[in-house]
């Protein structure tokens, strides 16, 4: 079975432990050839990092030998000031106008795709108001990520995060909504675990448009993000159905656990163990 597809890794799991210049050069000695970056503070925050610091950060992602291969956003429930269903339109317009300063970022550092995250639905909102508000800001989104040439990766969540794009069918809908070339879907396994464990048939509904998958896994329960392997994801099944789709893009692994843990053993016991069955199934 031909196997194209490539490893990346993100550095969320070292925000709270390493700046973004440290978790680059470990995920580089890890082995990893890709690099998908926080865009959170204290991460590459856009308000946070000048252009000359951006361009710093581009140059050490060439000198350790990666490529930048995504960006991870803010949001969901490790930011929930950034959502764009907030029944405060001044938090909508923050959310909006950050996601948009993504998009500008990315195209100028050559970064393909950012995660687009739906937001909490409080009290009050009804989910039509809700999904309003977010769609009218995701087509501002859209003309934006045109004008840059970067892919809007919609991310579906766990229910606990937000109750709009759970699962691949709501991010298809939106897709179809959207209608342009640069939405395109993230599947998000330790997420999906969580939500809809089916992940062979949603692998074939997004098909074509499926652009990027971030990995991790967990018991199915609890929303953390483990090593690969440690969990209940079906990894063999996901991997043959992304060959038979035809999919040629990046897997980014991806860590996060709600207490400090062993980020550097997380993410090379993932690589180990993604490159040992992508060199199996290939055989």
């Amino acid at each position: 079975m031909a196997m194209s597809i490539g490893l990346s890794c993100c550095t969320l799991g070292y925000a709270r432990s390493t700046s973004l210049e440290e978790a680059i050069g470990r995920i580089a000695r890890i082995g990893y050839k890709g690099v998908d970056l926080y865009t959170g503070s204290p991460h590459l925050f856009p308000e946070d990092y000048t252009k000359a610091e951006r361009a710093q950060v581009s140059k050490l992602i060439d000198k350790a030998g990666l490529k930048l291969t995504g960006f991870a956003v803010g949001g969901g429930a490790l930011a929930l000031q950034l959502n764009f269903s907030s029944h405060r339109p001044s938090l909508r317009r923050k959310t909006l106008e950050y996601y948009l300063d993504n998009v500008k970022m990315a195209g100028e550092m050559g970064c393909p795709v950012i995660n687009v995250l739906t937001g909490n639905v409080a009290f009050g909102t009804s989910r039509k108001q809700a999904m309003e508000w977010t769609m009218a800001a995701l087509h501002d989104l859209t003309g934006q990520a045109e004008k840059d040439k970067v892919v809007l990766g919609l991310h579906p969540q766990y229910i606990a995060e937000s109750p709009l794009m759970t699962m691949v069918d709501d991010a298809l809908e939106m897709v179809d909504e959207l209608k342009s070339k640069y939405v395109k879907i993230i599947f998000d396994t330790a997420q999906q675990n969580i939500s809809n464990r089916n992940f062979e048939d949603d692998l074939r509904k997004c098909g074509k448009h499926l652009f990027y998958v971030h990995a991790a896994d967990n018991d199915g329960i609890d929303w953390t993000h483990d090593a690969c392997g440690k969990g209940t994801v079906n990894w063999r099944g996901m991997l043959r159905v992304l060959n038979e789709i035809g999919f040629t893009g990046k897997i980014c692994v991806q860590a996060w656990s709600p207490l400090p843990n062993d980020v550097d053993t997380v993410m090379a016991d993932s690589k180990a163990y993604l490159d040992g069955l992508l060199k199996e199934m290939a055989a």
